[in-house]
């Protein structure tokens, strides 16, 4: 007979009285050691075009630190003071680094049909990353403080109060973009990357098409390292 809290492939069930042990059973089924830190990758990913996403992510990474440099400052710190102007042009480029590595890389997994395999939510999940990305940039040209912001944010109001938003969404009001930029739409972005990252580790870097067979076989290693 079938043990009521497994089901019929002898994995546990999800139950509200013992959730721990069907979300153990899911991360070791889907996330194991041997996926999230492989000791082998496929030949194709020597590829150029396959560095482009860790780019993108170390483009991000180090928007995030120097962005969290700059918080720490204030909203003037990077008028005032030497090294906040200096982490302002660090932050700067860094995002326009991750943009350019971004769109290679979208670029790239688009031609390449990179959501075969089951690899449709590891797609969606790229999408919303862009998506994200692009609102964080628009929060964060608003919050500059300058006459660009200025402009931006005088061309913004109007298209935001025509969709209705305008009294939620105040893009002349600096205070409410430093909370969105910083919080809001830099929380969401890391939570999907983070969800992105799981889901490549989980399926594996998508071959080229035609390249299939190249795949590195999902299956433990055994002990001696031979599979």
């Amino acid at each position: 007979m079938t043990d009521p809290v497994t089901n019929a492939t002898g994995y546990e069930r999800f139950s509200l009285t013992r959730p721990s042990a069907w979300l153990r059973g899911y991360l070791l089924r889907n996330y194991p050691l041997r996926k999230l830190l492989p000791d082998r990758e496929p030949v194709y990913v020597s590829s150029v075009l396959y560095t482009m996403g860790v780019l993108t992510l170390a483009g991000f990474i180090v928007a995030v630190i120097s962005g969290a440099l700059i918080a720490l400052g204030g909203v003037s710190f990077w008028h005032t003071n030497s090294f906040g102007a200096f982490m302002n042009s660090i932050h700067f480029w860094s995002v326009q680094a991750m943009f350019l590595f971004m769109a290679v890389h979208f670029i790239t997994n688009f031609f390449t049909m990179s959501w075969r395999g089951g690899r449709g939510w590891t797609w969606i999940t790229g999408v919303l990353c862009f998506i994200l990305t692009i609102l964080t940039s628009f929060t964060g040209f608003l919050m500059m403080t300058n006459w660009d912001s200025q402009w931006i944010g005088q061309q913004a109001k109007d298209a935001f109060n025509a969709l209705g938003i305008g009294s939620i969404w105040n893009v002349m009001d600096a205070g409410q973009q430093f909370t969105m930029h910083v919080v809001i739409t830099v929380g969401l972005l890391l939570f999907i990357v983070s969800l992105h990252i799981g889901l490549i580790r989980r399926r594996g870097v998508a071959p080229p098409p035609g390249a299939e067979d190249l795949e590195v076989p999902d299956k433990p290693v055994r002990a001696g390292g031979q599979d």
